[in-house]
C-alpha cells in the first residue's frame, strides 16, 4: 500500500464515526444475494 492510500483509509475510518443508516435492510439482502457465503464472517 502507497502512503497516500495508508492515509486516505485512515482518514476514512477517522469520519466513519456514524452507524451505517438501515443497515439491518442491507445485511438481510446481503445475506440473501449471498447466501451461504457470510456465514463464516457475519453472525445473522
Amino acid at each position: 500500500m502507497t502512503q497516500n492510500s495508508e492515509h486516505y483509509l485512515l482518514k476514512a475510518s477517522e469520519r466513519w464515526t456514524r452507524p451505517v443508516q438501515n443497515w439491518n435492510l442491507t445485511l438481510s439482502q446481503l445475506s440473501i444475494h449471498f447466501e451461504g457465503r457470510l456465514d463464516a464472517h457475519i453472525d445473522l
